[in-house]
Protein backbone atom coordinates (compact mmCIF):
# COMPACT_ATOMS: atom_id res chain seq x y z
CA UNK A 1 0.00 0.00 0.00
CA UNK A 2 1.04 3.53 -0.78
CA UNK A 3 2.49 5.37 2.16
CA UNK A 4 0.34 8.52 1.06
CA UNK A 5 -2.70 6.76 0.73
CA UNK A 6 -2.17 5.00 4.00
CA UNK A 7 -1.53 8.68 5.51
CA UNK A 8 -4.75 9.88 3.79
CA UNK A 9 -6.91 6.59 5.38
CA UNK A 10 -5.65 7.81 8.62
CA UNK A 11 -6.68 11.42 8.20
CA UNK A 12 -9.82 9.87 7.04
CA UNK A 13 -10.17 8.10 10.06
CA UNK A 14 -9.64 11.71 12.06
CA UNK A 15 -12.46 13.00 9.90
CA UNK A 16 -10.42 14.72 7.71
CA UNK A 17 -11.65 14.33 4.14
CA UNK A 18 -8.19 13.84 1.70
CA UNK A 19 -7.67 13.06 -1.77
CA UNK A 20 -5.27 10.30 -2.56
CA UNK A 21 -2.08 11.85 -4.46
CA UNK A 22 0.23 10.13 -6.28
CA UNK A 23 2.69 11.08 -3.98
CA UNK A 24 3.63 14.07 -1.78
CA UNK A 25 4.71 16.67 -3.88
CA UNK A 26 0.69 16.65 -5.49
CA UNK A 27 -0.17 16.92 -1.89
CA UNK A 28 -1.47 20.63 -1.12
CA UNK A 29 0.72 22.14 1.65
CA UNK A 30 -2.15 22.69 3.95
CA UNK A 31 -2.24 18.71 3.77
CA UNK A 32 1.33 18.13 3.51
CA UNK A 33 2.78 18.04 7.12
CA UNK A 34 -0.51 16.45 8.31
CA UNK A 35 0.15 13.63 5.83
CA UNK A 36 4.18 13.98 6.51
CA UNK A 37 3.31 13.51 10.21
CA UNK A 38 0.70 10.65 10.21
CA UNK A 39 2.94 8.55 8.09
CA UNK A 40 5.86 9.49 11.11
CA UNK A 41 3.37 8.11 13.25
CA UNK A 42 2.83 4.87 11.03
CA UNK A 43 6.32 3.84 10.48
CA UNK A 44 6.51 4.50 14.38
CA UNK A 45 3.33 2.06 15.41
CA UNK A 46 5.39 -0.46 13.12
CA UNK A 47 8.47 -0.68 14.76
CA UNK A 48 6.37 -0.49 18.12
CA UNK A 49 4.58 -3.55 16.82
CA UNK A 50 7.69 -5.49 15.81
CA UNK A 51 9.33 -5.11 19.03
CA UNK A 52 6.20 -6.31 21.11
CA UNK A 53 5.77 -9.11 18.72
CA UNK A 54 9.61 -9.85 19.21
CA UNK A 55 9.04 -9.43 22.96
CA UNK A 56 6.81 -11.45 23.31
CA UNK A 57 7.59 -14.74 21.17
CA UNK A 58 10.57 -14.40 23.13
CA UNK A 59 8.81 -14.54 26.26
CA UNK A 60 6.74 -17.37 25.28
CA UNK A 61 10.19 -19.71 24.76
CA UNK A 62 11.15 -18.49 27.53
CA UNK A 63 7.79 -19.55 29.23
CA UNK A 64 8.12 -23.11 27.28
CA UNK A 65 11.87 -23.46 28.39
CA UNK A 66 10.96 -23.38 32.12
CA UNK A 67 7.63 -24.48 32.20
CA UNK A 68 8.56 -28.39 32.36
CA UNK A 69 10.60 -27.68 35.67
CA UNK A 70 7.99 -26.19 36.64
CA UNK A 71 5.22 -28.94 36.67
CA UNK A 72 7.84 -31.26 37.77
CA UNK A 73 8.99 -28.91 40.96
CA UNK A 74 4.95 -29.20 41.67
CA UNK A 75 4.89 -32.61 41.27
CA UNK A 76 7.54 -33.76 43.15
CA UNK A 77 5.60 -31.50 46.36
CA UNK A 78 3.17 -34.15 46.28
CA UNK A 79 5.94 -36.56 46.51
CA UNK A 80 7.29 -34.76 49.60
CA UNK A 81 3.35 -35.15 51.58
CA UNK A 82 3.86 -36.87 54.25
CA UNK A 83 0.53 -38.45 54.41
CA UNK A 84 1.19 -40.78 56.52
CA UNK A 85 3.54 -39.00 58.86
CA UNK A 86 6.54 -41.32 58.84
CA UNK A 87 8.79 -38.09 59.21
CA UNK A 88 11.16 -39.29 56.85
CA UNK A 89 10.95 -38.32 53.26
CA UNK A 90 11.79 -34.37 53.36
CA UNK A 91 15.11 -35.44 54.42
CA UNK A 92 15.62 -38.57 52.04
CA UNK A 93 13.91 -36.30 49.02
CA UNK A 94 16.42 -33.54 49.65
CA UNK A 95 19.35 -36.58 49.35
CA UNK A 96 17.96 -37.32 46.19
CA UNK A 97 17.52 -34.29 44.68
CA UNK A 98 20.79 -33.03 45.80
CA UNK A 99 22.55 -36.16 43.66
CA UNK A 100 20.65 -35.31 40.48
CA UNK A 101 20.08 -31.20 41.35
CA UNK A 102 16.52 -31.03 39.54
CA UNK A 103 13.13 -32.34 40.21
CA UNK A 104 13.53 -36.16 40.56
CA UNK A 105 10.55 -36.23 38.14
CA UNK A 106 11.87 -34.41 35.82
CA UNK A 107 15.15 -36.62 36.31
CA UNK A 108 13.38 -39.45 35.89
CA UNK A 109 11.91 -37.98 32.36
CA UNK A 110 14.98 -36.86 31.07
CA UNK A 111 16.90 -40.31 31.57
CA UNK A 112 14.14 -42.54 29.48
CA UNK A 113 13.98 -40.07 27.13
CA UNK A 114 17.64 -39.83 26.31
CA UNK A 115 16.92 -43.87 25.89
CA UNK A 116 16.62 -45.23 22.58
CA UNK A 117 12.88 -47.21 22.49
CA UNK A 118 14.19 -50.66 23.89
CA UNK A 119 13.00 -52.94 26.65
CA UNK A 120 12.20 -52.19 30.35
CA UNK A 121 12.07 -54.34 32.97
CA UNK A 122 9.98 -52.96 35.82
CA UNK A 123 10.39 -55.11 39.37
CA UNK A 124 9.00 -54.78 42.78
CA UNK A 125 8.05 -57.31 45.09
CA UNK A 126 7.40 -56.49 49.25
CA UNK A 127 6.07 -59.52 51.76
CA UNK A 128 4.36 -58.45 54.82
CA UNK A 129 5.15 -60.72 57.65
CA UNK A 130 3.97 -62.87 59.43
CA UNK A 131 1.36 -63.61 56.77
CA UNK A 132 4.36 -63.50 54.16
CA UNK A 133 1.95 -61.47 51.29
CA UNK A 134 2.56 -59.20 48.69
CA UNK A 135 1.74 -55.26 49.94
CA UNK A 136 -0.30 -53.01 47.75
CA UNK A 137 2.22 -50.63 47.69
CA UNK A 138 4.37 -51.51 44.36
CA UNK A 139 2.05 -53.32 42.54
CA UNK A 140 -0.15 -50.47 41.40
CA UNK A 141 2.62 -47.87 41.08
CA UNK A 142 4.34 -51.08 38.81
CA UNK A 143 1.47 -51.46 36.29
CA UNK A 144 0.68 -47.92 35.83
CA UNK A 145 4.64 -47.13 34.55
CA UNK A 146 4.29 -50.20 32.18
CA UNK A 147 1.31 -48.52 31.07
CA UNK A 148 2.94 -45.54 30.36
CA UNK A 149 6.29 -46.81 29.22
CA UNK A 150 4.68 -49.28 26.50
CA UNK A 151 2.23 -46.33 25.27
CA UNK A 152 5.60 -44.62 24.33
CA UNK A 153 6.72 -47.47 22.49
CA UNK A 154 9.17 -49.29 25.05
CA UNK A 155 8.66 -52.78 25.04
CA UNK A 156 8.04 -53.48 28.89
CA UNK A 157 8.19 -56.97 31.34
CA UNK A 158 7.68 -57.34 34.77
CA UNK A 159 8.93 -59.57 37.68
CA UNK A 160 8.02 -60.27 41.05
CA UNK A 161 8.06 -63.52 43.33
CA UNK A 162 6.84 -66.19 41.85
CA UNK A 163 3.64 -66.80 44.74
CA UNK A 164 2.50 -62.92 43.38
CA UNK A 165 2.72 -63.21 39.75
CA UNK A 166 -0.94 -63.39 39.97
CA UNK A 167 -1.08 -60.38 41.98
CA UNK A 168 0.90 -58.56 39.24
CA UNK A 169 -1.29 -59.68 36.27
CA UNK A 170 -4.89 -59.32 37.87
CA UNK A 171 -3.56 -55.58 37.67
CA UNK A 172 -2.60 -55.72 34.05
CA UNK A 173 -6.05 -57.01 32.93
CA UNK A 174 -7.46 -53.49 34.21
CA UNK A 175 -5.65 -52.16 31.37
CA UNK A 176 -5.73 -54.72 29.20
CA UNK A 177 -2.02 -54.75 29.36
CA UNK A 178 0.08 -57.70 28.15
CA UNK A 179 3.15 -57.55 29.29
CA UNK A 180 5.35 -60.77 30.38
CA UNK A 181 5.77 -61.09 34.19
CA UNK A 182 8.85 -63.02 35.21
CA UNK A 183 8.68 -65.17 38.40
CA UNK A 184 11.41 -64.45 40.99
CA UNK A 185 12.61 -67.33 42.65
CA UNK A 186 13.29 -66.90 47.02
CA UNK A 187 16.11 -68.40 48.19
CA UNK A 188 17.80 -69.41 45.20
CA UNK A 189 20.64 -67.70 43.48
CA UNK A 190 19.66 -65.55 40.75
CA UNK A 191 22.69 -65.70 38.53
CA UNK A 192 21.48 -67.97 35.93
CA UNK A 193 17.99 -66.31 35.46
CA UNK A 194 19.45 -63.31 35.43
CA UNK A 195 22.13 -64.07 32.54
CA UNK A 196 19.11 -65.36 30.75
CA UNK A 197 16.68 -62.26 31.21
CA UNK A 198 19.43 -60.03 30.46
CA UNK A 199 20.79 -61.73 27.55
CA UNK A 200 17.05 -62.06 25.95
CA UNK A 201 16.08 -59.25 26.64
CA UNK A 202 18.95 -56.28 26.71
CA UNK A 203 17.48 -54.36 28.68
CA UNK A 204 17.76 -50.11 28.44
CA UNK A 205 16.51 -49.95 32.19
CA UNK A 206 15.44 -51.60 35.10
CA UNK A 207 13.32 -49.70 37.23
CA UNK A 208 13.03 -51.29 40.85
CA UNK A 209 9.67 -50.27 42.42
CA UNK A 210 9.45 -50.50 46.49
CA UNK A 211 11.59 -53.86 46.12
CA UNK A 212 13.32 -55.17 49.26
CA UNK A 213 16.96 -54.79 49.37
CA UNK A 214 19.79 -56.05 51.21
CA UNK A 215 21.78 -54.06 53.90
CA UNK A 216 25.50 -54.48 54.05
CA UNK A 217 25.13 -58.03 55.92
CA UNK A 218 22.89 -58.97 53.19
CA UNK A 219 19.84 -59.36 55.37
CA UNK A 220 16.36 -57.65 54.44
CA UNK A 221 14.33 -56.10 56.76
CA UNK A 222 10.76 -54.53 56.88
CA UNK A 223 10.54 -50.94 58.22
CA UNK A 224 10.28 -52.38 61.56
CA UNK A 225 13.77 -53.92 61.59
CA UNK A 226 12.21 -57.76 61.04
CA UNK A 227 14.35 -60.07 59.24
CA UNK A 228 12.27 -60.57 56.10
CA UNK A 229 15.35 -61.77 53.97
CA UNK A 230 13.80 -65.48 53.66
CA UNK A 231 10.96 -64.09 51.79
CA UNK A 232 12.33 -62.52 49.03
CA UNK A 233 14.20 -62.63 45.53
CA UNK A 234 17.75 -61.52 45.75
CA UNK A 235 17.35 -59.51 43.23
CA UNK A 236 20.88 -57.44 43.65
CA UNK A 237 22.69 -60.26 40.95
CA UNK A 238 20.29 -58.88 38.76
CA UNK A 239 21.04 -55.04 39.28
CA UNK A 240 24.56 -55.77 39.25
CA UNK A 241 24.50 -57.79 36.05
CA UNK A 242 22.06 -54.95 34.37
CA UNK A 243 24.68 -52.62 35.82
CA UNK A 244 27.88 -54.35 33.56
CA UNK A 245 25.62 -54.08 30.48
CA UNK A 246 25.39 -50.33 30.95
CA UNK A 247 21.95 -50.33 31.89
CA UNK A 248 20.32 -47.96 33.71
CA UNK A 249 19.07 -48.69 37.37
CA UNK A 250 15.89 -46.42 38.78
CA UNK A 251 14.62 -47.42 41.85
CA UNK A 252 11.70 -45.93 43.73
CA UNK A 253 10.84 -46.28 47.20
CA UNK A 254 9.65 -44.69 50.14
CA UNK A 255 11.75 -45.98 53.00
CA UNK A 256 15.45 -46.45 52.03
CA UNK A 257 15.63 -50.34 52.43
CA UNK A 258 14.38 -51.17 49.34
CA UNK A 259 16.68 -51.78 46.30
CA UNK A 260 18.44 -49.04 44.90
CA UNK A 261 18.46 -47.28 47.79
CA UNK A 262 22.13 -47.26 48.96
CA UNK A 263 22.58 -44.05 46.76
CA UNK A 264 21.39 -42.34 49.59
CA UNK A 265 22.87 -44.51 52.61
CA UNK A 266 23.67 -42.08 54.55
CA UNK A 267 20.90 -40.09 54.91
CA UNK A 268 18.96 -43.44 55.56
CA UNK A 269 20.79 -44.74 57.92
CA UNK A 270 20.57 -40.73 59.97
CA UNK A 271 17.01 -40.22 59.57
CA UNK A 272 15.10 -43.36 59.13
CA UNK A 273 14.24 -44.93 62.38
CA UNK A 274 16.56 -48.21 62.51
CA UNK A 275 18.25 -47.14 59.66
CA UNK A 276 21.48 -47.89 61.43
CA UNK A 277 20.74 -50.45 63.73
CA UNK A 278 17.24 -52.59 63.07
CA UNK A 279 17.69 -54.48 66.07
CA UNK A 280 17.67 -58.01 65.04
CA UNK A 281 20.88 -59.80 64.80
CA UNK A 282 22.47 -58.71 62.27
CA UNK A 283 23.00 -55.09 64.02
CA UNK A 284 23.34 -53.97 60.46
CA UNK A 285 20.60 -51.42 60.06
CA UNK A 286 17.54 -51.77 57.64
CA UNK A 287 19.09 -48.99 54.97
CA UNK A 288 19.56 -51.05 51.57
CA UNK A 289 23.44 -51.22 50.01
CA UNK A 290 22.51 -51.34 46.47
CA UNK A 291 22.47 -48.04 44.55
CA UNK A 292 20.83 -46.85 41.71
CA UNK A 293 21.43 -44.11 38.83
CA UNK A 294 18.64 -42.17 40.04
CA UNK A 295 16.24 -42.63 43.32
CA UNK A 296 12.87 -40.86 43.29
CA UNK A 297 11.46 -40.83 47.00
CA UNK A 298 7.64 -40.29 47.97
CA UNK A 299 6.14 -40.97 51.08
CA UNK A 300 4.28 -43.92 49.28
CA UNK A 301 5.95 -45.93 46.33
CA UNK A 302 2.60 -45.90 44.54
CA UNK A 303 2.79 -42.29 44.42
CA UNK A 304 6.29 -41.89 43.29
CA UNK A 305 5.82 -44.40 40.41
CA UNK A 306 2.32 -41.89 39.80
CA UNK A 307 3.94 -38.74 39.85
CA UNK A 308 6.84 -40.32 37.30
CA UNK A 309 4.20 -41.29 35.09
CA UNK A 310 2.81 -38.43 34.99
CA UNK A 311 5.76 -36.31 34.06
CA UNK A 312 6.99 -38.66 31.62
CA UNK A 313 3.67 -38.89 29.26
CA UNK A 314 3.39 -35.12 29.43
CA UNK A 315 7.26 -34.73 28.64
CA UNK A 316 5.82 -36.18 25.31
CA UNK A 317 2.96 -34.03 24.63
CA UNK A 318 1.28 -37.31 26.19
CA UNK A 319 -2.26 -37.19 27.87
CA UNK A 320 -1.79 -38.87 31.76
CA UNK A 321 -4.44 -41.68 31.28
CA UNK A 322 -4.67 -42.54 35.22
CA UNK A 323 -7.53 -41.27 37.46
CA UNK A 324 -9.46 -41.04 40.63
CA UNK A 325 -12.09 -44.51 39.42
CA UNK A 326 -8.65 -46.02 38.05
CA UNK A 327 -6.83 -46.22 40.71
CA UNK A 328 -9.54 -47.72 43.15
CA UNK A 329 -10.32 -50.20 40.29
CA UNK A 330 -6.42 -50.81 40.07
CA UNK A 331 -5.65 -51.45 44.16
CA UNK A 332 -8.94 -53.78 44.26
CA UNK A 333 -8.07 -55.79 41.46
CA UNK A 334 -4.90 -56.68 43.27
CA UNK A 335 -6.06 -56.56 46.83
CA UNK A 336 -8.95 -59.36 45.32
CA UNK A 337 -5.67 -61.74 44.27
CA UNK A 338 -4.06 -61.41 47.60
CA UNK A 339 -2.15 -58.20 48.43
CA UNK A 340 -2.97 -56.81 51.93
CA UNK A 341 -2.02 -53.38 53.53
CA UNK A 342 1.45 -53.09 54.88
CA UNK A 343 0.77 -51.47 58.12
CA UNK A 344 -2.32 -53.41 59.04
CA UNK A 345 -1.50 -56.36 56.90
CA UNK A 346 -5.16 -56.67 55.72
CA UNK A 347 -6.58 -57.18 52.71
CA UNK A 348 -8.11 -53.71 52.74
CA UNK A 349 -8.19 -50.77 50.31
CA UNK A 350 -5.57 -49.14 51.89
CA UNK A 351 -1.81 -48.74 51.13
CA UNK A 352 0.67 -47.91 54.17
CA UNK A 353 -2.01 -47.84 56.25
CA UNK A 354 -3.55 -44.55 54.04
CA UNK A 355 -7.07 -44.77 52.59
CA UNK A 356 -7.53 -45.30 49.09
CA UNK A 357 -9.71 -42.63 48.80
CA UNK A 358 -7.04 -40.24 49.81
CA UNK A 359 -4.65 -41.46 47.21
CA UNK A 360 -6.84 -41.46 44.91
CA UNK A 361 -7.69 -37.76 45.23
CA UNK A 362 -4.16 -37.14 44.33
CA UNK A 363 -4.69 -38.63 40.86
CA UNK A 364 -7.31 -35.99 40.30
CA UNK A 365 -4.51 -33.08 41.44
CA UNK A 366 -1.88 -34.78 38.99
CA UNK A 367 -4.28 -35.34 36.35
CA UNK A 368 -5.41 -31.57 36.76
CA UNK A 369 -2.07 -30.25 36.52
CA UNK A 370 -0.84 -32.40 33.43
CA UNK A 371 -4.37 -31.27 31.14
CA UNK A 372 -3.61 -27.45 32.76
CA UNK A 373 0.38 -27.95 31.34
CA UNK A 374 -0.55 -29.49 28.01
CA UNK A 375 -2.98 -26.65 27.28
CA UNK A 376 -0.62 -23.86 28.07
CA UNK A 377 1.79 -25.67 25.72
CA UNK A 378 -0.80 -25.24 22.92
CA UNK A 379 -1.17 -21.51 23.58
Amino acid sequence: MSPILVASLYLHVLGIEVKCFKNLNSCPNNLRAYTVAVYDCYLVLQAVNLHIFKYFKLLKSRCLKVEFKHLCEELDKILRLDIGFRGVVDGLYSAARSITGKPLTQAFSEIINSMSLGHIIVITGFKVVPKAVQETDGPSGAIVLAKTLASLGFSVSLAIEEDSVEILKAGLEVFDLKCPVHPLPVNVPLSNLSQRLLRELKPSALIFIEKAGANDAGVYHNMFGVDVTKYHAKVERLLEDARNMRSKIIAIGDGGNEVGFGLVREAVRKLVPRGSDCGCPCRGGIAASSKADVVIVSSISNIGCYAASCSLLVSNNSPWFYNHNLELKLLKAIIDFGAVDAKTGDSCMMVDGVPAEVIASLMDVMAHMAERYLKMRRL
